[in-house]
């Protein structure tokens, strides 16, 4: 994966014990956010796992076993809001919390694991190890903050300790000249001091590329070409940086298009030249701390900052949240938009659709920006973003056909009452059975962990659904493999119809001994470690591109660690983009 050996690069620059790994640091870029590296080779399909006590296979027409392990004691939580347990690296060091990062996609494209992510890599708890101010674990989690475009975060953490020094003054430069804060960036830089001399080359071209940005704004057009060369002798090749700080050193203005990547710092540095790079090349090979950056600065151009916001929101860069409040920021920009199939397009019909009153035009409107977000690959985005202007709408029979919308936005926002008041009022209105909104009431009580007790009316619907086949096999056997796995009575004519059906052997498999160490970590209550491990077992595309085996595994690993409500909301992830719309509306 694109993060692969980011670990053992930090690892060389930071662990005063560890043996040397400069092979490995000229061999892979730990700051290339493009993973340019040599993939590795297609991991070994394995088999399931061996049963056990937390893995449950019933047969069809057999009742299944409810014995469960439990630790004799709760973990206790972090006092830190993050709903995550105060001892949350146990068994865990901080070379092997980097291998593990090293593995895994980041930032997630899984909205679920990504709101796990976020909660792991920014709580308050004492690291892997011990030692609050250790500064291989701030490296690390200042570098994976910003490739998650999360630089606002990263700067809150640099707030907490004292000046930064070493490895940890060159990330945080680099963070500060990301965020624009240029002065304060070059400030860092200056005052970091002797550099280790151990220092990986990837991580030594980044302090000359930051060398050369502060000569550049600086009107030192000498020191900009000799950092360049500083740069090109660490490996740095033909990137726009490069191209910038060549630029400055001969007093010209680069104008750059069709890069294959471009980072946060290239995009600053062709800035600080005062050149430009062509908006589609930008937005198609931008880095998503860079996505983020374009998203969130003020300076940004108007033509770049909506499409930057949504390809930002499509990598889990920047937040539904926030992508609501650049559309609502730039409505004027947006109102003067025309032609179907565009940011500008899509903010219009968000802005309108909070301002309307009418309930009926309010709904339409509604209807209209989440079918032009689904074309764009927002639609779970779209749906959250949309609670706002939804919780205004009464459910009344004249909008009827709003009904199952109403839901799907209230089980992206995470408002599971409003969800089965929506899918309730449905099944009121006399639809016909392909009509009926009822087999949603199943989705929400898997998505809502609290939903606990017995789930027998709401799966009623579905086994209804699957007997008289109007379940995709696919979705069939997911819906089975998802039940199982948060230890729901699942009904015997639903194992049945799967049965009738090849169970599904497309999906992301994780290489051979990660499904093991998944079972292990969950049954030790290790908690970012699981974490860790559900991440690299379900791969890049999340619940909904896993393999059935690693999305049961990850589900029921994450439910026996104690987070219950991230199990069940990976379970609703896998199922809701394939999950039986009505045919009304």
């Amino acid at each position: 994966m694109r993060n692969r050996a980011l670990a053992l690069v930090l690892i060389a620059a930071l662990a005063q014990t560890l043996p040397a790994t400069g092979a490995l640091a000229q061999d892979w870029n730990p700051f290339d956010p493009f993973g340019t590296e040599k993939k590795r080779p297609e991991p070994e399909r394995q088999p399931p796992p061996p049963q056990g006590p937390d893995t449950i296979v019933p047969q069809p027409g057999e009742a299944k076993s409810q014995a469960v392990e439990r630790l004799d004691l709760s973990p206790v939580m972090a006092a830190d809001g993050s709903g995550l347990p105060y001892e949350l690296w146990r068994g865990l060091d901080v070379a092997t919390f980097e291998h593990l990062i090293a593995e895994i996609e980041i930032p997630p494209r899984s909205p679920a694991l990504h709101a796990l992510w976020l909660r792991l890599i920014t709580s308050n708890v004492t690291p892997p190890g011990g030692g609050e101010t250790d500064q291989r674990f701030m490296a690390l989690r200042l570098e994976t903050l910003y490739r998650s475009g999360l630089l606002e975060q990263a700067s809150q953490e640099l707030a907490k300790m004292p000046a930064p020094s070493g490895i940890v003054a060159t990330l945080a430069a680099r963070n500060d000249i990301g965020l624009g804060h240029k002065e304060q960036g070059c400030a860092t830089a200056q005052n970091a001091g002797a550099l280790p001399p151990d220092l990986p080359k990837p991580l030594e071209a980044q302090a000359a590329m930051i060398s050369g940005y502060c000569a550049a704004i600086a009107g030192d057009s000498a020191s900009a070409g000799l950092a360049a060369e500083m740069a090109r002798e660490e490996g740095v090749k033909d990137t726009a940086g490069l191209e910038a700080l060549d630029a400055i050193s001969v007093h010209a203005t680069p104008k750059i298009a069709g890069k294959e990547a471009v980072s946060l710092l290239d995009y600053r540095l062709v800035e600080a030249a005062g050149g430009t790079i062509e908006p589609g090349a930008l937005l198609k090979q931008a880095a998503p701390s860079l996505l983020a950056a374009l998203s969130l600065d003020p300076n940004t151009p108007p033509e770049i900052k909506l499409p930057a916001a949504e390809a930002a929101a499509q990598v889990n860069a920047i937040s539904p949240n926030e992508l609501a409040d650049i559309y609502r920021k730039h409505a004027s920009l947006a109102a003067t938009a025309a032609g179907a199939n565009t940011a500008e397009r899509r903010a219009q019909l968000f802005v309108a659709a909070e301002a309307e009153h009418t309930p009926l035009k309010k709904v339409r409107l509604i209807r209209s920006f989440l079918d032009e977000s689904r074309r764009a690959g927002l639609y779970l985005s779209a749906l959250a973003m949309s609670a706002r202007a939804s919780d205004t709408v009464q459910p009344v029979p004249e909008i009827g056909w709003y009904a199952e919308t109403a839901v799907e936005i209230a089980l992206a926002a995470g408002d599971y009452d409003k969800a089965r008041s929506w899918a309730n009022f449905g099944a009121t209105l006399g639809a016909s059975p392909e009509g009926s909104l009822s087999h949603w009431l199943a989705l929400i009580d898997i998505a809502d962990s609290r939903a606990g007790g017995n789930h027998a009316d709401s799966l009623h619907y579905i086994e209804e659904l699957a007997v008289h086949g109007r379940l995709d096999p696919t979705l069939l056997h997911r819906i089975a493999t998802v039940l199982d796995a948060l230890a729901y009575d699942v009904p015997i004519p639903l194992w049945e119809a799967a049965s009738r059906t090849p169970q599904p052997a497309g999906g992301y498999l994780p290489e051979t001994g990660v499904l093991s160490q998944l079972q292990d970590a969950a049954k030790k209550q290790e908690f970012g470690r699981t974490v860790l491990l559900a991440m690299q077992t379900l791969g890049p595309n999340g619940a909904e591109g896993a393999h059935m085996i690693a999305l049961g595994d990850s589900i029921r690993a994450l439910k026996r660690a104690g987070l219950v409500p991230d199990a069940h909301r990976l379970g609703f992830e896998a199922l809701f983009a394939s999950w039986p719309r009505a045919i009304v509306n």
